[in-house]
């Protein structure tokens, strides 16, 4: 006989258009006794809008995609995806960028500010976890930490640090510290042209990587303790523009599962997205994390039960 599940409401952060909410809610609705309210964070202008009051003289209430109310203190779990949105199609008569950067901005931080002081319900992942995660410099030092193979790696905006670093690793990659979301910047070969200016290199600090040979990448899901991941064979040194690349479910080593969930733990997440490359050796190089990264095009890509995966997993951090 089946245990009756205990039902739960959990609130996803994000953005417009995000189709990871959207399936999530459908699926965990489907699956188990969850409610799922889904907040669209660059469209909280809407009615009934933000509302909050250090006297209580308003209840703290977010709202959903759909109009509704919520009040926070009502959530079981809170799924923090996205938080504000550049890129929003929302308040279109607003043209002034700056006056869009404000909206952004203050929007976010509003938001930000009452899930910190009114809910008390479980977080995946609380907002300081999710951005101290965030930044390469500091997942690369966990991983390294706990001894895990990464590549020989120098983050600088010295022009003679850079060159003597790309001359000791021929082919070495240069990649973005954070980047920004109206100009990604892809993971590039470092050129002689980049290493003839100093101004270039001085502007701006870049993390610079040794190149790791083989044309095997693996991204590997963890949803908790469940770790699911797919190989996909590519040449190309970022595999992601081009997708149409043979994909496959791919079982990981007990070792590197278990580096994986204690990396995930060393930074206090419950949940991640993690790149690494599988040498022509069979060794497993770890490249980074990303704590909310998109993953429901690799079960398109391979089959692998992804959204039933993290389905229940969101729903026992909710009822557990």
């Amino acid at each position: 006989m089946r245990v009756q599940e205990k039902a739960v409401r959990i609130g996803v952060v994000t953005h417009e258009r995000d189709l990871h909410a959207h399936a999530v809610k459908a699926e965990l609705e489907r699956r188990h006794p969850a409610t799922v309210h889904i907040f669209e964070s660059d469209r909280f202008g809407r009615e009934p809008g933000l509302s909050w009051s250090p006297q209580g003289l308003v209840r703290p209430v977010f709202p959903a995609a759909d109009g509704t109310a919520v009040d926070l203190g009502t959530a079981d779990l809170i799924w923090f995806r996205r938080l504000g949105n550049p890129r929003t199609s929302a308040n279109p008569e607003v043209t002034d960028p700056v006056d869009r950067e404000l909206i952004d901005v203050d929007t976010a931080t509003a938001a930000l500010g009452m899930l910190l002081s009114e809910f008390r319900g479980r977080w995946v992942d609380h907002p300081a976890s999710f951005w101290d995660a965030q930044n390469k410099i500091v997942q690369l030092r966990a991983a390294h930490d706990l001894g895990v193979r990464i590549p020989r790696t120098l983050v600088s905006q010295s022009p003679e640090r850079v060159r003597e670093f790309c001359a000791a690793h021929p082919g070495a990659v240069v990649k973005a510290v954070h980047g920004v979301m109206r100009a990604p910047v892809a993971t590039a070969t470092v050129s002689e042209e980049l290493l003839a200016g100093d101004a270039s290199i001085r502007l701006c600090p870049a993390i610079y990587q040794e190149f790791v040979p083989g044309r095997r990448h693996v991204r590997a899901q963890v949803f908790g303790d469940r770790v699911l991941a797919a190989l996909l064979e590519s040449d190309d040194l970022d595999w992601r523009p081009n997708l149409d690349i043979p994909a496959e479910e791919h079982r990981l080593p007990d070792r590197v599962e278990d580096d994986l969930r204690t990396i995930l733990r060393r930074l206090n997440l419950r949940m991640g997205i993690f790149d690494l490359k599988l040498t022509d050796e069979g060794e497993y190089v770890w490249l980074e994390l990303n704590p909310q990264g998109q993953w429901l095009f690799v079960e398109g890509m391979t089959g692998l039960p992804l959204i039933e995966a993290f389905c229940d997993f969101l729903y026992g951090e909710a009822a557990g």
